[in-house]
């Protein structure tokens, strides 16, 4: 049997890369005797994994008389429970598998797959989470309330059901059998990834949770008053911040600093449970998480929805989404404990459609959509565990179209997935009213436009979803031996991501002397769009987590200093300086430490004037002509260039070295030469639309139609291979498209293609 392992962002077949492709079955929702043949549909598209939840609540039996809990995982009270035989027949198949178990999975579920006995609405002796001013959180597929996730009654429940289900899926764990991965929780808990910080852990049992965490980050109260500037009499008495836009979020650094305060208590109380979970699980495979991507609140078409998924936030607080995410999804500090992953619920890439309902601009503009799509790919290599393929009734009409999951799936590898999940393969229309009581009220399966249908019908969809997979099978281990080429870090202090998380505009800010320390918005957000617009190559990283040799590891870094920030990271980025790194800097230079007493280690350096640090105005990372001007002052040159109304990423790797005999006889000649993935996109409507890449000297000519993307693999003077989506199903069009490398090897693809050249 082959040896998988996990390594650096991506699955490893006997020490070679193995790229991730995936296709989501809901086993729950479809007949026990429907499962085989659907699963050898999608064998036959080139997945290598199956990826499923397993719901609580579907395999939960309660009896009748005595109430008592059991599980059913052998279809002896419903055939969809036969979770044994489902692993059975994925491996029977050759196909590897990613196990969901929970215990909250989300899918669209009643309570989000938790059962009953778990939700305060049918068991009092369980508490609500709550929102800041005090409400329940309810759930709003059916309006359940969600249990605190610390209340010690659920926590033990929860102990229960993934001890039971550990015990079905580890006979089945690799190396016994081709379970290779685990996922739990779905987009953290209660898919509270991309929340806003005032949306979760007011509950008794989690402040309770906040206080302990004081205790421990502080040591003592004196040492916590002196910080922060109180005279509390017992840490017991610290009051979570609530949202209130009538007052500043704060008014000395001390208030800062509790702000801080609650956006490390919103992170641990993630990173805790991951932890916590995996214990009760007993099941030692790479764990890998599904963070929703960088984007403001979006609603789902939802039938009956009694609750907003805003949560009644002002409007102007919601574009403070990309600070919410910094902040309490630390994923470079949580390696020890899980690996990452993203979801695609991001707008609609192609057409830069950013809800879930608005009709396709005429113009797609600077297309925000596709640079969140990017942006969340490029914050640390992991796989794209859900990409939409189909849900045009809960999501967004466009959704039924082949060209835009396709697009979506390969703007999310280009920006550095190491695999992704076609979410979900088959149109499912089998579950109980028990399971899931809300979506059937939209359509009869759910979705309603995956690659296969219901009872097993195929047609654009799936041939799109084939020819995805099978490019990715052929090139997938060479491309995972490629990078995406970075030439600018941008760094990340969590920390000031927590405190500007409450702060929407300097009304809300009456901090003496000091701005409002900003990390995503008016920072790496505004970044990442003017380097996807301007071809330059970027990665995302918390500089705590940083070692000295990985920060050393980019030439550039980029950073928006706030007035406070922890000593050993001041220091970091001097010594960064002085071994020959180039800081691009703007913002306002640190002049205390994180518990906010003086420290100003880098202010002191940066006013030498050292030769290392690119310095601009406050605003430098959001003003595309100052970011760019700053780049090429700190040595950066673009090695990859695109007109507007285009896009291009690169990945790049040392190719294999020629055989002596290919060598000698000319054959080949390019072999010696890098490996280079290059990967387009067409934002224009109609075509077509002549274009020039400019990739390390060489030439790529394009000529496209609308929402045109690609990629092409080339070595040398040489087109290795090609993939190609031109026919846009909405706008009815099947575009020949044009590809020429280099001056020499051209192909003409009809539409949708893929093909391999004499590279």
């Amino acid at each position: 049997m082959s040896s998988i392992t996990y390594r650096d962002g991506r699955f490893l077949r006997d020490g070679a890369p193995m790229f991730f492709v995936g296709v989501e079955y809901q086993y729950y929702r479809d007949r026990r005797d429907a499962w085989a043949a659907r699963l050898d549909q999608i064998a036959a598209a080139h997945a290598n994994v199956i990826c499923f939840y397993v719901p609580w609540r579907h395999h939960v039996v309660h009896d009748p008389g005595t109430g008592a809990v059991s599980y059913d995982f052998d279809g002896a009270t419903l055939d969809s429970r036969d979770l044994r035989t489902f692993l059975s027949l994925c491996e029977e198949r050759g196909l590897c598998m990613l196990a969901k178990p929970g215990p909250f999975v989300h899918s669209e579920l009643n309570i989000g797959g938790l059962p009953d006995i778990a939700s305060p609405s049918f068991n009092p002796g369980i508490e609500p989470c709550r929102v800041h001013d005090g409400r329940p959180l309810y759930w709003e597929y059916d309006h359940s309330l969600m249990p605190a996730p610390d209340d010690p009654g659920y926590d033990e429940a929860v102990r229960h059901w993934l001890a039971a289900v550990g015990e079905v899926l580890r006979p089945h764990a690799h190396p016994a059998g081709g379970i290779i991965a685990v996922q739990l929780n779905d987009e953290t808990l209660y898919c509270t990834s991309n929340d806003a910080p005032w949306h979760f852990g007011y509950d008794a049992p989690s402040v309770r949770r906040f206080h302990a965490m004081l205790a421990g980050k502080y040591g003592s109260l004196a040492a916590y008053n002196a910080a922060h500037g109180t005279a509390h009499k017992s840490l017991s008495f610290v009051a979570p911040p609530r949202l209130d836009p009538s007052r500043p979020a704060a008014a000395t650094p001390g208030e800062a600093l509790a702000l801080a305060d609650w956006g490390e208590f919103q992170w641990r109380i993630r990173r805790d449970a991951y932890a916590r979970y995996k214990g009760y699980l007993g099941i030692d495979l790479p764990c890998l998480t599904n963070f929703a991507g960088i984007t403001p609140p979006i609603a789902e078409n939802v039938p009956d929805m009694k609750e907003a998924p805003t949560k009644d936030s002002p409007p102007e607080y919601l574009p403070l989404y990309a600070d919410w995410w910094l902040a309490q999804n630390r994923v470079d500090l949580d390696r020890d404990v899980y690996h990452y992953g993203m979801i695609s619920w991001l707008g609609v890439a192609a057409y830069n459609v950013q809800d879930a309902s608005s009709d396709p601009p005429a113009d797609v503009g600077r297309n925000d959509v596709f640079h969140r799509y990017v942006a969340t790919a490029r914050r640390r290599r992991g796989v794209n565990v859900e990409e939409n393929w189909g849900f045009s009734k809960l999501y967004h009409p466009l959704s039924k179209h082949p060209v835009i999951c396709f697009f979506q799936t390969l703007a999310s590898v280009a920006g550095g997935c190491t695999g992704y999940v076609v979410f979900t393969g088959v149109n499912h229309g089998y579950w109980p009213d028990d399971l899931d009581r809300v979506t059937r009220l939209q359509h009869p399966t759910f979705p309603d436009a995956a690659p296969i249908g219901e009872h097993g019908e195929t047609g654009p969809m799936y041939d799109a979803m084939s020819l995805l997979n099978g490019w990715f099978a052929a090139e997938g281990a060479a491309l995972l031996r490629a990078e995406p080429e970075i030439d600018c870090r941008l760094l990340s202090i969590p920390e000031w991501a927590a405190v500007s998380s409450w702060v929407p505009s300097d009304a809300h800010w009456a901090v003496p002397g000091h701005a409002v320390p900003r990390a995503g918005t008016g920072a790496i957000e505004p970044a990442v769009r003017v380097f996807n617009r301007t071809g330059v190559g970027y990665g995302i990283a918390e500089l705590a987590a940083l070692s000295a040799t990985e920060l050393a590891a980019t030439p550039i870094s980029a950073i928006r200093l706030a007035f406070f920030m922890a000593e050993a990271d001041q220091r970091k980025l001097v010594d960064y300086v002085r071994g020959g790194g180039r800081l691009m800097a703007c913002g306002e230079p640190p002049s205390l430490d994180d518990r906010m007493r003086l420290c100003t280690v880098l202010a002191d350096f940066l006013a030498t004037r050292p030769e290392g640090v690119v310095w601009g105005d406050p605003d430098m990372l959001a003003d595309e002509a100052a970011l760019v001007a700053a780049l090429r002052r700190a040595g950066w040159s673009p090695r990859v260039t695109y007109p507007d109304g285009t896009c291009a990423l690169v990945h790049r790797a040392p190719a294999a070295p020629a055989a002596p005999a290919a060598a000698a006889d000319g054959a080949d000649a390019g072999a010696g030469d890098d490996d280079l993935f290059v990967f387009f996109f067409e934002f224009a409507r109609g075509g077509p639309n002549a274009r020039t890449i400019e990739v390390h000297g060489r030439r790529l000519d394009l000529v496209t139609g609308p929402k045109t993307c690609g990629a092409v693999r080339v070595r040398g003077d040489r087109l290795v291979s090609w993939l190609v989506k031109g026919v846009n199903e909405y706008e009815g069009v099947a575009a020949e498209v044009r590809i020429r490398w280099a001056g020499g090897d051209e192909v003409v693809v009809q539409g949708d293609g893929s093909g391999s050249g004499s590279g």
